[in-house]
């Protein structure tokens, strides 16, 4: 028997759908994370789940999709609130790792 779309699937969909015809941001509708990086000193990050890990070289960001990795020196929290945090130093990386993104990638 095979398996229909996922209810959370067609949410999603809809929701975007919805996102499109009322012209506002994906971000704001769906939950999403953004990352607005300001030369290699500064990134801001909205729509966040909470610290995972802080180190000065190192700093792991929970989102609705996986971890935002944000890797240099110097790195530290230049503020932090519900829905964004500001991280600041010398930013030389910027990785999403997405949930479950090996899941299936066996046939």
């Amino acid at each position: 028997m095979a398996a229909g779309p996922s209810r959370k699937g067609r949410f999603n969909r809809f929701l975007q759908g919805l996102t499109g015809s009322l012209e506002m941001p994906g971000e704001v509708m769906l939950d999403l994370p953004r990352a607005t990086l300001i030369g290699t000193m500064q990134v801001q990050i909205e729509n966040h789940k909470g610290i995972v890990e802080y180190q000065p070289t190192r700093i792991r960001i929970r989102t609705r999709d996986g971890e935002l990795v944000v890797s240099g020196s110097r790195l530290r929290i230049g503020s932090i609130f519900k829905d964004e945090v500001v991280i600041e130093g010398r930013i030389a990386s910027l990785d999403l790792a997405r949930q479950g993104a090996s899941e299936g990638a066996e046939g």
